[in-house]
């Protein structure tokens, strides 16, 4: 069937919907026909705007990290900005676990790039060599998607007794939220990244930590 002349749904409208349906019955459930249904509109009305499922799941992704985006300070140091900005990525992911694996699958970078030009910008205006800032951004991204695969404590569900010790510290980390191990790993990259950048500032450009 033919596309609508005029559309019946706006393409916001799309997404958000595609977005709330991920988020309830999963990544893979999402059709164009499902999505239709949900609009109670044809699937015609859908095709308007996308004629691809993978243009929706970009669309959807880009929703998602654009609710994470603020506006930048361009006054803020490199220690404040990972310290504040690293949890709210982790809350954003978080509240949308079922679209982690678009932000993974995402290489190489297509969107968003204005938010990493800014991080990049702060990082290099702090001192780091160039050479290193990415590699520092890919930890910090790696750092945020790995505390929210572990971050329900089912890392060691069962636990023989005869591991005494590794039991004990399983049952005492189920005392630290998950935020709350997220921002100790977070401080202590953050606190190596300081020694390592007074070194570099220092001259020791063969020192890496």
């Amino acid at each position: 069937m033919a596309r609508p002349k005029k559309p019946l749904i706006s393409r916001t409208r799309v997404i958000e919907t595609a977005l709330m349906l991920i988020d309830r019955d999963g990544l893979k459930q999402l059709s164009l026909t499902r999505l239709a249904a949900e609009l109670g509109v044809h699937n015609s009305s859908v095709y308007y705007h996308y004629r691809y499922k993978a243009d929706i799941l970009t669309d959807v992704l880009r929703l998602v990290l654009d609710s994470f985006v603020g506006e930048p300070d361009a006054e803020i140091d490199w220690k404040t900005y990972i310290l504040d900005f690293a949890p709210r990525f982790l809350d954003t992911l978080n509240a949308h676990p079922q679209v982690v694996p678009l932000l993974v699958a995402q290489t190489p970078r297509t969107f968003g790039l204005e938010y990493e030009n800014r991080t990049v910008s702060i990082l290099l205006k702090a001192g780091f060599p160039p050479e290193y800032v990415i590699v520092i951004r890919e930890h910090l991204e790696a750092l945020t998607v790995g505390a929210l695969q572990y971050g329900n404590n089912n890392l060691f569900k069962e636990v023989p007794e005869s591991l005494t010790e590794l039991r004990s510290a399983v049952e005492a980390a189920r005392a630290v939220s998950a935020q709350d191990r997220f921002r100790l790993a977070l401080k202590a990259y953050v606190a190596g990244l300081e020694i390592q950048l007074a070194a570099w500032t220092a001259g020791e450009s063969e020192s890496f930590i």
